[in-house]
């Protein structure tokens, strides 16, 4: 409290224009905080979050060295003390750039419940992505996908980031690590990097603040909705379209690939398998343009993608992205389904003996 403060003020002559200033602007960030909860409890209980004013109240969590660019300022605001409470930072300071990588690094590797997940991102998209049995082995096939990209990348890892997994990952450069710990064997590994920035949750995997809803800002305004999300059992449910189902491990990497597809730039398509992810093809003005540089990708680092599930965050609108998949030996297949030619997709993918599954949800990403 600033009580102390003010006694302090007054007795010690510091009661200056500049000490008045401060305390009336936060007092009235005090009240119009307070008074906003109250407004958007009201709209959330009676207009389902959509009143006639939207009101978003961060806290200042720390100004960033600068914004996006060097020209520019910036700064962290959390809701909810959710910065506060599970960031914490352990070597180097965090730019702004970083935490938007951060964020969506953090979105991908943790989207899977407790699973040892090894999400690696650049610019926000995912370059790695792998499911294993310890965190290592995540790391390693999360890294094949793409170490050109991964360098000088961010990487989130799901869980304890030990001595052995920080050999791992300082034989390149990586820009940030975040975890949902740390240990101090690591840390000492890590300290041979003048460069790395490692931050931690404080917790053995990584915490999502899970927000309810989502904004962007766009000129004049901001648009705002219900946060996505991929529900739990959306890939369970998904209606098979075709002759054949997909085994196993196919509908695994379908999850896979599907969840990772909702979480990147449309339009986008991911390729994974054996529960890895080895192609992917994000921000394209055009699907069948994200299918073949992912596909010509994965060539150029000499990975196979024989026998790989293919997801896309929305429907295919031409049979060409599925002749594509044919042609590298793609098995299964998960879209949302909903174009008008969804029976030439069916037959193409008949045609080849693919699974094709169709979810009914889409997952734009802008």
């Amino acid at each position: 409290n600033d009580y102390a403060k003010v006694i302090d003020a007054l007795e010690n002559e510091k009661n200056t224009l500049e000490f008045r200033r401060n305390l009336m602007i936060k007092a009235f960030e005090h009240t119009a905080a307070y008074d906003s909860m109250i407004a958007n409890y009201m709209n959330k209980r009676f207009n389902g979050g959509f009143g006639e004013k939207q009101f978003i109240v961060g806290e200042k969590v720390m100004n960033t060295r600068y914004g996006e660019n060097p020209h520019q300022n910036g700064a962290l605001y959390e809701f909810d003390k959710h910065y506060s409470n599970n960031f914490k930072t352990l070597k180097g300071e965090a730019s702004f750039n970083n935490l938007n990588d951060l964020s969506g690094a953090v979105k991908i590797a943790s989207a899977f419940g407790s699973e040892n997940a090894v999400c690696i991102t650049k610019h926000g998209n995912p370059c790695g992505f792998a499911i294993k049995d310890t965190l290592l082995e995540a790391y390693v096939e999360a890294l094949k996908c793409d170490p050109v990209s991964a360098f000088g990348g961010v990487v989130a890892v799901n869980g304890v980031v030990t001595k052995e997994l920080a050999l791992k990952m300082n034989e390149i450069f990586l820009e940030v690590i975040i975890a949902g710990r740390i240990t101090e064997e690591a840390q000492e590994v890590f300290a041979s990097k003048k460069r790395i920035k490692l931050f931690e949750m404080g917790s053995d995997k990584l915490v999502l603040a899970n927000d309810e809803k989502d904004f962007k800002h766009i000129d004049g305004g901001f648009v705002y909705q219900d946060a996505d999300k991929v529900n739990d059992d959306e890939v369970k449910n998904a209606k098979l379209m075709t002759k054949k189902a997909a085994t196993e491990q196919e509908k695994k990497d379908m999850e896979i690939a599907y969840k990772v597809a909702s979480l990147t730039k449309s339009n986008c398509v991911v390729y994974v398998k054996n529960s890895a992810m080895v192609a992917v093809g994000m921000g394209m003005t055009s699907r069948v343009d994200a299918s073949q540089c992912a596909l010509k990708k994965a060539k150029e680092m000499g990975l196979d993608v024989t026998g790989a599930a293919l997801a896309s965050e929305a429907f295919f609108p031409f049979r060409d992205s599925i002749d594509a998949a044919a042609a590298a030996g793609v098995k299964s297949v998960i879209e949302p389904g909903g174009s008008i030619r969804d029976d030439e997709i069916i037959e193409a993918a008949n045609e080849f003996g693919m699974s094709l599954y169709f979810s009914e949800v889409r997952h734009f990403l802008h």
